[in-house]
């Protein structure tokens, strides 16, 4: 589980990244962080929102990850883990 964690906070990293530099419109921002996830990591059914505005790109990722431990897995079921990143706008028009 904290190996996942690790994983999901790289991606959202990641990806708040990838949109923050990109020239794109805030519509463009999901499916370039989705694409950017995708390449990073392989853990599979995430949820993933990505939002971008004149100032910033944000990426949140959810994910639940199955506990396969005896006992405590059948209780618990699952765990609900997520990350989330911003990163400023900076865009070849913004200054810097």
């Amino acid at each position: 589980v904290a190996n996942d964690q690790l994983v999901l906070n790289h991606a959202a990293q990641t990806a708040a990244r990838a949109v923050s530099l990109a020239d794109i419109t805030p519509e463009m921002a999901q499916e370039v962080a989705v694409m950017t996830i995708e390449r990073e990591i392989t853990l599979q059914d995430l949820q993933i929102e990505a939002t971008l505005d004149n100032d910033s790109a944000r990426v949140e990722v959810n994910y639940h990850r199955d506990l396969a431990v005896p006992i405590i897995g059948k209780l618990l079921g699952s765990v609900a883990l997520q990350a989330s990143a911003t990163m400023p706008r900076q865009t070849p028009n913004s200054d810097g």
